[in-house]
């Protein structure tokens, strides 16, 4: 069962960033056991399947064009480590979040925003956990080799993920949250987060801001005393 609240799409804005292509974008989506068995069981103690895909580009003017996200085909640039999807991490836990974590980065897959109603998007995934070798003898096709040279690699079509996917879904998500690293100086840090937020994602106001000083806790790191963090909620996000 999806955990509404925990899956959502954010945005990390840091003070080195100046131009809307380096905005740090993630799709999180959160999993927990349900069913008849699991009704006496705490939720924090069910097993849990947590997703997070980060380190794709939007390449957008406003939050509002995550609705044109497509990445949905497969294959890597040959200068890049992941493709243009980004990575999805899969983190199982099978004695809740209290428990150990079982961790993956499935770099074969591919995803898209098939629709957008308001702030929420309709998000749909499929992937897979070998390469590019497993689907040639899937798909038994050999590589061609075109006039001049050049090899053609056989891609997977739709047929193919909806057969072979060992991760497939589709949900609705929203448009959650916004954290802004202010600089301890700021005259006004929740202004000053809701102004860089507009100018580099075109926010509307937004529903609550938290407004987080980790340096004011017991023992903290020393790399923490320069900003102050500026979470920035929309379209009825919550923290369970």
């Amino acid at each position: 069962m999806l955990a509404h609240g925990a899956s959502l799409f954010s945005a990390r804005i840091s003070p080195d960033k100046r131009t809307r292509d380096e905005v740090f974008w993630m799709l999180e989506l959160r999993y927990e056991a349900a069913g008849p068995c699991w009704r006496r069981v705490r939720h924090w103690e069910r097993p849990a399947l947590w997703l997070q895909v980060s380190s794709f580009k939007p390449q957008l003017k406003s939050w509002r064009d995550l609705e044109r996200l497509n990445f949905w085909e497969f294959g890597h640039e040959e200068d890049c480590f992941f493709g243009p999807a980004g990575v999805l991490e899969a983190d199982y836990l099978p004695n809740g979040p209290g428990g150990k974590i079982e961790t993956t980065a499935v770099n074969d897959f591919i995803w898209r925003v098939a629709g957008r109603e308001g702030g929420w998007f309709t998000v749909e995934l499929a992937g897979v956990a070998d390469g590019q070798d497993m689907f040639k003898q899937l798909l038994g096709r050999e590589e061609l080799v075109t006039p001049d040279g050049k090899v053609e690699k056989p891609e997977p079509d739709a047929d193919f993920w909806k057969k072979n996917a060992e991760l497939y879904l589709i949900e609705n998500v929203p448009f959650g949250t916004v954290t802004v690293e202010v600089p301890r100086n700021a005259r006004d840090p929740e202004a000053h987060a809701l102004a860089r937020a507009r100018t580099l994602i075109g926010v509307d106001e937004p529903e609550h801001i938290e407004v987080r000083d980790f340096y004011k806790r017991e023992k903290p790191s020393e790399t923490l005393k320069d900003d102050i963090y500026v979470e920035l909620h929309f379209n009825g996000y919550y923290e369970s």
